[in-house]
This record gives C-alpha cells, structure tokens and sequence, in this order.
C-alpha cells in the first residue's frame, strides 16, 4: 500500500474526518449510517437514567443514614423527607414532560430550562443505550427528535428574521443545490462550513436569530451544545450512504417540512 492509497479496513484515506469521527472503524452499515431512530427511545432512556440516578442517590442514603441518626435523629429525618419530596417532583416533572412530547408533541417547560434538561440527560441516556446495545448515533437520532419539538413547541417565543443554514463540507453537490434553491428568503444565508470553529464563525458573522443545521447526528450534538441556550437551532441529521464525511445526502422532506415551519412563522408561504 502506498501513502496515497485508502486503508483498505478501514477506507478512511479517501476522506477528511470531522473531530467527531476519529473513532470510526469503516463501517458503512445501513442501519448506522441512515438511521431513523423514534422519539421514545431517547425519552425512555432519559427516563431510566432518573430512576437510575433516584436510586443511587437512595442506596447512598441507606449507607450514611446510621451516621446522621446519631448526630440528629431530627436532621435525618427532615433530609429523608425533603429528599422523598424532591424525588417524587423530579418524577412527576419527566413523566409530565416525556408523556407530553409524545403525545401532544408539547414542552411542560420554558425553552432555556428544557434545553438544559435535555442536554443534561444525553450523556446519562447514551451510557444507558450503550449498556443496552443501542449506538451513541442511534441515542443521538432520538434525542434530535426531542430537541426539535422543543424548539417548535416554543415557537411564539422564536424570532426568524434572520436565518442562518449551515451546511456540512460533506454535503454532495446536487443536495447544496437543492438546499439553495429552498433557500429563497431575502433573510436567510446559507453557509458550508467544514467544522465546528468555520460554524461559530458563520454564526459570529451573521448573527442569526434562527439557525437550520444539516449534519451527522456527532456534530448537531456538539453544535446544540454550543449555542442552541443562546440560539434556538432546528438540526436535521444527513445520510451517510458511503460513510462520515463522504457524499453525504439530505432528507429532503425534513428540509421542506423545517422551511415551511419557519416560513409560518415569519408569515411567509415556502414552495419546495
């Protein structure tokens, strides 16, 4: 093999891997690289990872309430209830707000604090799902589901007066095309970006108060991270049919279905 020729395992030299994607092994497995993960399964993980959490908080109870009861039967006994009570607003809190996105596809709570909630929950929730044999990518599917219904649920509260697209350097030509010609607000700019620090420069520059992300499930994620606290962010994960960061594509029909949300929201009519 010469320095020029792919890595036959794992054809990685015909192409430029995002940060994200050091890891990958070369798989180009349908079910990982088209994945189309439903709501519940980042919701039910979210949940487990609670109930998870309440019981350890509560076997550490166990092993250091003896010590609390000799220095104050009192003391222990308002921790114990105060940390009944709490566990139980936790619980009626998730339930409340898991049972309403699936159902009614709404948020029980302010954007900012269902952000934080979500984006505190992921990294419990991928643990969980890879205890459980569900990818990192899989988790991440779902959980871009969750975000979106958050943003949208909050949708009176969204300023689109300026939209930002970002795009992946990956993209393949005739989907940046498409999106281009999707793109026909007089306030939107649609920009390639080939990572995470090309992205915040766009955002720096543009200033959106909108931003439509097309990426792989690894960098919306980080990309959400970032900014969607300060910047509410709709991400619509590409298709990855030769692997990352090769000839991706686009799902067309999340891109139509986003644009026609914002153009309602601005009061404009969108024709894909």
């Amino acid at each position: 093999m010469t320095e020029k020729e792919p890595d036959s395992k794992t054809g990685r030299r015909d192409r430029r891997l995002g940060d994200e994607w050091l890891d990958w092994n070369g798989s180009t497995s349908p079910q990982e690289n088209e994945i189309d993960e439903k709501l519940s399964t980042f919701l039910t993980l979210a949940a487990g990872s609670v109930l998870i959490f309440i019981a350890c908080l509560r076997f550490g109870w166990y092993l250091t309430k003896p010590r609390i009861d000799q220095l104050s039967p009192l003391l222990s006994r308002l921790i114990e209830r105060s940390a009944f009570v709490l566990a139980v607003i936790i619980l009626i809190l998730v339930a409340l707000e898991t049972t309403l996105l699936l159902k009614f596809r709404k948020s029980v709570f302010p954007y900012i604090w269902a952000e934080k909630l979500l984006l505190s929950l992921l990294s419990k929730s991928m643990w969980l799902g890879g205890k459980l044999g569900i990818s990192k990518d899989r988790v991440g599917n779902s959980f871009i589901k969750a975000h979106n219904l958050i943003v949208k649920s909050h949708a009176r509260q969204l300023n689109v007066d300026t939209l930002l697209i970002l795009l992946p350097r990956c993209l393949e030509k005739e989907a940046k095309r498409q999106v281009v010609e999707r793109a026909n607000g007089r306030a939107v700019q649609v920009v390639t970006a080939a990572g995470g620090e090309e992205a915040r420069k766009a955002i720096r520059e543009h200033k959106p108060s909108l931003i439509l992300a097309v990426a792989c499930e690894r960098d919306l994620i980080s990309g959400i991270r970032d900014v969607a606290e300060r910047i509410p962010v709709l991400a619509i994960p590409n298709k990855r049919p030769e692997g990352p960061c090769k000839n991706t594509r686009l799902h067309l029909d999340a891109l139509d279905d986003a644009l026609k949300f914002i153009a309602g929201m601005a009061g404009k009519t969108v024709n894909p």
